[in-house]
């Protein structure tokens, strides 16, 4: 078999889709997101500080009720996946430092994990419709406006500095400098 370096044609092409997952509220991980905050509607201080400032990974996960939850076996691979849920539904449980039993999430009523999971499906399709209509004008030569919310991310991309400049990192890099320059 010779070895292409081009893309298949399905990966040049411009059509912009929805992802290919299942369940939209936990893109099929079993951990429902709340990266765009469809939890605190439900929840109103899920993942956010005593001061209102959002803080991910701060609560327990949720734990959603689709089947990426569950322990699967897989024969082809003979891979077996935990999941977070037991075969009876309930949450799984870990031993805490001291030796206790916690939950490794909670859980939350399917119902309002399933509509989660229809306003982001729907969310996706609007989406999907909106930047496809503007693909096809900006092919055919068409002015098109950015979407407020690609300008959103542009500029929050453009103030983004040295976010990945950690002190630890700085303080590496300088010593390294130091020793090279003794060398």
């Amino acid at each position: 078999m010779t070895l292409s370096y081009r893309r298949q044609s399905l990966d040049r092409d411009t059509t912009f889709y929805i992802p290919k997952v299942e369940c939209f509220a936990c893109y099929d991980s079993g951990i429902v997101t709340n990266g765009d905050a469809a939890i605190n509607q439900y929840i109103p201080d899920y993942d956010r500080t005593a001061d209102g400032k959002i803080n991910g990974g701060q609560d327990l996960a949720i734990i959603c009720h689709c089947k990426a939850a569950y322990a699967d076996y897989e024969s082809s691979t003979n891979k077996e996946k935990q999941g977070f849920r037991e075969s009876s539904g309930q949450v799984k449980t870990t031993e805490t430092l001291r030796g206790d039993p916690q939950p490794i999430g909670i859980t939350m009523e399917k119902e309002k994990i399933r509509q989660i999971h229809l306003n982001r499906q729907a969310a996706w399709k609007n989406t999907c419709q909106e930047m496809n209509e503007l693909r096809k004008k900006k092919i055919n030569g068409e002015e098109v406006e950015t979407p407020y919310y690609i300008q959103v991310v542009k500029e929050n991309l453009s103030n983004i500095g040295n976010m990945f400049s950690f002190t630890s990192e700085k303080a590496i890099l300088e010593s390294m400098k130091e020793n090279k320059e003794v060398l």
